[in-house]
């Protein structure tokens, strides 16, 4: 689908035409998820997380206003839903140990023992990436750049980025298996 043809589709969504939203659902659905599966690492919840950026969109088609293009905006609603579905779930998380607490129940050591472990596998695995591969990951998840900015801050191509980003996570994912 060209920019222009995109172009089209969004200002009849805008104007209420479904036909359009569904080619728009049809055609991004899938990719984004992809995406969203980045942040969220959970196929299900990434289902949950587009959806509801498509429930929105469709919700405010009326009031609409994108400033960039729509690839962009499409990409930075669902990275910050994402974002905000990751912080519910960690306010959730010490919100449960805070009532655990109060409720005068000990703490189990060997929990403890075991984050802390896989803390420290954690930032030995990143550690122990290739230099090029950690730079570009952290500045991906510790600095929240995207991969265009990235790229250019780097001189790297994006699909390079992607690629150092695809070869972390792999990297991750086998160092922490024990673990997950």
């Amino acid at each position: 689908m060209t920019e222009n043809e995109l172009q089209i589709i969004v200002e009849n969504v805008k104007l209420g035409d479904r036909e359009a939203f569904n080619k728009l659902f049809r055609q991004f659905y899938a990719p984004l998820s992809r995406f969203c599966i980045r942040f969220v690492a959970d196929e299900d919840v990434a289902a949950e997380v587009v959806q509801e950026f498509f429930v929105r969109l469709w919700t405010n088609h009326e009031s609409l206003s994108i400033n960039s293009s729509f690839n962009s905006y499409m990409m930075q609603s669902v990275r910050n839903l994402s974002l905000t579905y990751i912080n519910k779930e960690r306010s959730h998380a010490e919100a449960n140990l805070s009532v655990y607490s109060e409720e005068g129940e000990a703490f189990d050591a060997s929990e403890e023992l075991q984050g802390q472990n896989l803390e420290d596998a954690y930032r030995k695995i990143v550690a122990g990436m290739p230099e090029k591969r950690r730079e570009v990951f952290m500045l991906s998840r510790f600095d929240g750049l995207k991969y265009v900015e990235i790229a250019e801050k780097l001189n790297l191509s994006q699909k390079t980025v992607e690629a150092h980003i695809s070869a972390a996570i792999k990297q991750l994912k086998e160092g922490l298996k024990d673990y997950i």
